[in-house]
């Protein structure tokens, strides 16, 4: 009997914290092929795209959060138009096998909340990475009818994982931790879960072709207080106080993520424990 071969999957963003665990992750089970390039470079990105064949495409590429507010001038070019690019240039092409476009999104699209945040909440984003995500989901929304493909939204809340990079809160804090004895505005409430749940439900969302915005997220409200708390517990066990001042919320409802099967996740202790750097 022929032995199946496996599925082709393409990813952007290869090197970054969660396209690069996704490739050591799965590249066993799938024949995962990261692009080469800068996303932003058009035409290299059409030239490559010539007689390729592949069923599955993830767009991991994107400024950060923190990298946006360096780069700013750099955002829509890198997170919208080449995304954009990337569409529509997929959506010229012949591919026969392919399928699926996996968009990479954010919780920032949703801005802030005092309330579990539900999917079919209405976006409002509060800083300019939020703003550039929601201009692609919007576009995405909008035309899906126009493309040969599904393309799915995944709302991607805090994520942490081992050897995360500077500007992220777990890394951040755990060095500001270690210099300070008095932490301030981190008394509001979060959505944190760990790359490998992330992974999981982007698996997921593959096999099943999920084509609707849907939150990757734990489900669970954590103050930031306790997170620092567990960080400072877990590394150093030092003496600090926290600032009172009560800053805006955002955490998310993930009850569609788990209808479709992502039942179980790490809890923050876990999620603290394996962040090393």
């Amino acid at each position: 009997m022929k032995k199946a071969s496996k599925k082709k999957i393409v990813i952007t963003g290869g090197k970054g914290l969660l396209g690069s665990n996704f490739y050591f992750k799965y590249k066993r089970q799938y024949n995962i092929i990261r692009y080469p390039n800068r996303i932003e470079h058009f035409s290299k990105f059409q030239k490559w795209l010539k007689n390729k064949n592949f069923d599955y495409f993830i767009h991991f590429a994107a400024l950060t959060k923190s990298e946006s507010i360096k780069r700013r001038k750099n955002l829509n070019l890198i997170n919208v138009k080449s995304t954009l690019n990337l569409i529509k240039s997929l959506n010229k092409e012949n591919i026969k096998d392919f399928k699926y476009f996996l968009f990479i999104s954010s919780s920032h699209v949703y801005g802030t909340s005092s309330k579990k945040i539900k999917e079919n909440r209405k976006t409002n984003p509060k800083n300019l990475y939020g703003i550039s995500k929601k201009k692609v989901e919007d576009h995405i929304l909008k035309n899906r009818n126009k493309y040969k493909f599904k393309i799915g939204i995944a709302r991607v809340f805090n994520v942490t994982g081992p050897k995360q990079k500077m500007g992220n809160f777990v890394p951040d804090m755990k060095r500001k931790i270690k210099k300070n004895d008095f932490i301030d505005n981190v008394n509001h409430y979060r959505d944190f879960i760990h790359i490998d749940d992330v992974m999981e439900a982007i698996i997921l969302l593959i096999k099943k072709e999920f084509y609707k915005p849907i939150n990757i997220s734990s489900g669970k409200k954590i103050n930031l207080i306790q997170v620092c708390k567990i960080i400072n517990q877990t590394y150093f066990k030092k003496i600090i106080t926290f600032g009172k001042t009560r800053g805006s919320d955002l955490y998310g409802d993930n009850e569609l993520l788990k209808s479709i099967g992502k039942i179980r996740f790490k809890n923050i202790y876990q999620i603290i424990k394996s962040f090393k750097n």
